[in-house]
């Protein structure tokens, strides 16, 4: 990774990763109702539902060792 690259970067449609591109908010949303859907969850969820549940705690600001992984999160 260069300094200018996002840990989450747009892919593109050819499958290609376009490092210095954000994910787009609309795109992880999408990917989410997909997930919730398929798994018959019931119910509406968003981002901001994984970081009240700690996720974004857990991945970023944890003490070492309490810390969660990317394959984790």
């Amino acid at each position: 990774m260069a300094d200018g690259d996002f840990l989450f970067p747009t892919i593109g449609a050819n499958g290609v990763l376009q490092p210095g591109e954000p994910l787009s908010h609309d795109m992880v949303q999408k990917w989410i109702d997909k997930g919730v859907a398929g798994a018959g969850i019931p119910g509406t969820f968003s981002m901001h539902c994984y970081h009240q549940g700690g996720v974004q705690y857990r991945f970023m600001y944890a003490p070492v060792g309490q810390q969660w992984t990317l394959a984790h999160v």
